[in-house]
């Protein structure tokens, strides 16, 4: 009994922990710390409850711990995380103690003998099971948490979390005498709140993840019209300059007709050697740039990369891109990666303009199944640049209300641990590295 009483404590804790963490969506560590640190929390409120015999305690400084745990996520405000550490803590309350009532009265009407330590064997595999239902549904919660911060109701669940809290602190047998008066008067009154409330938080979070999810598949599908646009208005500058390249080639090719006709071998060769062999070179170069992206198998991915493409050649940049093999999918959502390659290969655009090699390069590769690389060089005439704090919430070099991009480009790779960034500057060329690894299941 001792064993399954401790050992339902230690769970008691890491299922918390686990839980707020998936709703924050850190994975700064690893299950195990996890466990290790949920173990630590458990000792620490019942060594704290023990010495001051204030049961109440146990949700006061459960919820406190939990909101000092996501402040080591500097990424994160302070309201989203306390929001998070009081719905953490009465989700998993509510389904642990939902579901060990169910547990035990399952058993009671089954023809199994009960025994002393029954009612902890129970309480000790339910939480089990619950820690392993969280565990195979983790990206689904990590996804719930997304989901609830940007909705509409996050304001009033919020609201509804909070008076949850404090009744759970009444419900729980607490000491103090006012409090301890009124569970004794309303306890059981105040319990069906709770629970009532509680179901109707988790009600209003389900269906907010439903509403929230198509909005953003809307908004995904108006992010995706929005590229089609711009690149179809690409085309449609590549068309205009072709035209008029057209334009400008027939009136060389009569130069040449002129020259040939008058055999001026002199005239033939200055209008081949200035004009014609130049532009033939140009149009190879930007052509072959392009085709190298149907390597890329992703079709949005491939669109916004085009774009991008275009545009750095009709700034009359020269823009190199790398794709060895074929890229069926990234390892990040695809939605993630468009916002971060947009933002750097935006940045390397305005810096290239204004340096003297005006260049360009775009490499995406793997180096094993496992492993993508993607990295954008830009030339620059920059001596140094602040490594550290260019990715600092208002820090640009252009001036004006800038920066922002490679700050979000921060706070969105911090919500995915398989995912680095690193930046170095070498010989005048501006160098952004993203290291995505395959998520192991």
């Amino acid at each position: 009994m001792i064993f399954y009483d401790i050992a339902a404590l230690a769970l008691i804790g890491i299922g918390h922990l686990y839980l707020f963490s998936l709703l924050i969506d850190y994975k700064k560590f690893s299950i195990g710390f996890i466990a290790i640190i949920g173990v630590l929390l458990t000792s620490f409120l019942s060594l704290s409850i023990m010495l001051t015999g204030f049961i109440e305690l146990n949700v006061i400084l459960l919820s406190l711990f939990l909101v000092l745990f996501g402040r080591m996520d500097r990424t994160l405000k302070l309201w989203p995380i306390i929001y998070f550490s009081l719905c953490s803590v009465i989700i998993f309350t509510v389904i642990k103690n939902g579901a060990f009532s169910l547990s035990r009265h399952l058993y009671l009407e089954s023809p199994f003998s009960y025994y002393y330590w029954t009612d902890s064997a129970i309480h000790f595999w339910t939480l089990a099971v619950i820690l392993t239902g969280m565990y195979m549904i983790r990206r689904k919660i990590e996804m719930i948490g997304r989901f609830m911060v940007a909705s509409r109701w996050y304001i009033p669940t919020f609201i509804l979390a909070v008076v949850c809290t404090l009744l759970m602190i009444v419900v729980n047998y607490p000491t103090v005498p006012v409090l301890a008066e009124i569970h004794a008067l309303y306890g059981e009154q105040i319990y069906m709140i709770v629970l009532l409330l509680s179901v109707l938080l988790m009600l209003i979070v389900t269906m907010n993840v439903y509403l929230s999810k198509e909005r953003l598949i809307e908004e995904h599908e108006r992010m995706l019209h929005n590229e089609l646009m711009d690149y179809v208005h690409k085309l449609e500058l590549m068309h205009d300059d072709l035209a008029s390249f057209r334009h400008d080639y027939m009136n060389l090719l009569l130069s040449l007709e002129e020259g040939i006709r008058s055999r001026n071998i002199d005239q033939i060769q200055q209008v081949y050697d200035n004009t014609v062999a130049p532009t033939t070179a140009i149009i190879n170069d930007q052509q072959l740039e392009l085709v190298k992206l149907s390597r890329v198998k992703a079709p949005e991915i491939k669109s916004v990369l085009s774009v991008k493409i275009l545009t750095a050649q009709h700034k009359q940049l020269q823009c190199s891109v790398d794709i060895p093999h074929d890229i069926t999918k990234v390892f990040i959502p695809s939605h993630d990666f468009i916002r971060m390659i947009s933002i750097l290969i935006d940045n390397a655009i305005e810096e290239a303009i204004r340096s003297t090699d005006k260049l360009i390069q775009i490499a995406l590769f793997e180096t094993d199944e496992h492993t993508q690389y993607c990295i954008v060089k830009n030339s620059t005439d920059a001596e140094t640049v602040d490594l550290q704090g260019m990715y600092s919430k208002s820090y640009s070099t252009k001036g004006g209300q800038r920066g922002y991009g490679l700050f979000s480009i921060k706070r969105m790779l911090a919500q995915h641990a398989n995912v680095t960034l690193s930046t170095s500057l070498e010989s005048q060329l501006f160098t952004q590295t993203v290291l995505m690894k395959r998520y192991q299941s």
